[in-house]
């Protein structure tokens, strides 16, 4: 497996989002659309960002990026983009604004229909437009990373696009911007932030450097989340939280593992992508136990635990100290057919990173777990 990491220029600290000119200057981005969301408009936060460009400096904003990322989304936004002559994308938000901008990205400069793009990296050029990535929650890492994940439709599980020409340009991660995040996102965020950085650990591979990355992500995840969740205006726990996250995005060029692919595979009726993650991944732990090894105690070590059979237990009892629900039965899920369920699990890209991959049986019985 390669070392080498295709990552973009970051800027990473308190303050860090006034770096935003100087890069719009070198990246000759004279138009950008600035893409985000409502509420990023409502609590200040983008005009936070856009207080530290020049004061007669108006550039085309979109603010309906959906909660979580639809192709309808994307296209609406690509309107605006194409009237206004834009050459580059500010990204103002969490995974689905970014994610969000990857496909706008795309799609600028390649034809539709997105979804045709999904498992096919090639079909994707260098033509893509300049993304400038600017994270205002702790979760994903998407402003590291070359994927997006995208719903057709918000009742239907999303599918991915990856490709290295989709990696933001510019990441500029700022923990100020996240000190507005209301502690259910914080919380849902931060355990994704937590879920990314062990599955990526846990990924098959011989990549030490990510592993190394991985786990001291996890290890501040697990200190600092509830800090932030109990004080959002815990600057110290902030700090710590976007850089587990930032870690957990590089994470993700070695690969995720099996909770994410449950996470996607029940991302069909609108919940928290990262709150699938979080109540997947106890289970998911327990199924790992005894098949891989002793990988599980470098985690447990990074997490103050004595052995690996500790993660799980301690990673739910996490979960409902912030508040987040241990099964899907009580986030309100509403389960239909599990067989199909697991087959969409089964059909996950994750699988060929995952260190051990269940049967389409151990599948089955793993959803059914999580449903509780």
């Amino acid at each position: 497996m390669p070392l080498l990491l295709d990552l973009p220029r970051i800027y990473f600290d308190f303050g860090a989002v006034g770096a935003l000119p100087s890069e719009l200057a070198r990246l000759h981005m004279g138009r950008p659309l600035f893409m985000t969301d409502r509420s990023l408009v409502e609590c200040g936060v983008l005009n936070q960002v856009m207080s530290t460009l020049p004061s007669k400096t108006v550039f085309p904003v979109f603010d309906e990026t959906p909660e979580n990322p639809t192709v309808a989304g994307v296209e609406k936004a690509r309107e605006i983009y194409m009237n206004q002559g834009c050459d580059g994308v500010i990204a103002v938000g969490g995974g689905s604004v970014i994610d969000s901008s990857k496909a706008l990205a795309l799609r600028s400069v390649h034809p539709a229909p997105i979804a045709q793009y999904e498992r096919h990296p090639e079909k994707v050029t260098k033509a893509t437009t300049p993304i400038i990535a600017i994270p205002t929650t702790a979760g994903t890492g998407s402003e590291v990373t070359s994927g997006a994940g995208i719903h057709p439709d918000p009742s239907t599980p999303s599918f991915g696009l990856s490709s290295p020409f989709l990696i933001p340009k510019v990441a500029i991660c700022d923990p100020l911007l996240t000190m507005t995040l209301p502690p259910k996102l914080t919380a849902g965020t931060g355990m994704d932030a937590l879920g990314q950085c062990v599955e990526a650990y846990l990924a098959k591979g011989n990549n030490p450097i990510i592993d190394a990355i991985a786990l001291d992500g996890a290890q501040r995840a697990f200190k600092y989340v509830e800090r932030a969740v109990v004080d959002g205006s815990d600057k110290e726990a902030r700090w710590h939280m976007m850089m587990a996250a930032l870690e957990g995005g590089i994470g993700i060029h070695k690969g995720l593992g099996s909770a994410h692919a449950i996470a996607i595979a029940l991302s069909d009726q609108g919940f928290h992508h990262g709150i699938l993650v979080t109540i997947a991944l106890p289970v998911l732990l327990l199924f790992l136990e005894g098949r891989i090894g002793d990988r599980m105690i470098p985690l447990a070590k990074a997490l103050g635990l004595n052995d690996g059979s500790q993660v799980a237990p301690m990673i739910e009892r996490l979960n409902s100290r912030i508040g987040l629900p241990a099964t899907l039965r009580s986030l309100g899920y509403s389960m239909g057919d599990v067989d199909r369920v697991a087959q969409l699990c089964v059909d996950s890209f994750f699988n060929e990173t995952a260190p051990c991959v269940p049967t389409l049986d151990e599948y089955k019985r793993i959803v059914a777990d999580t449903m509780g």
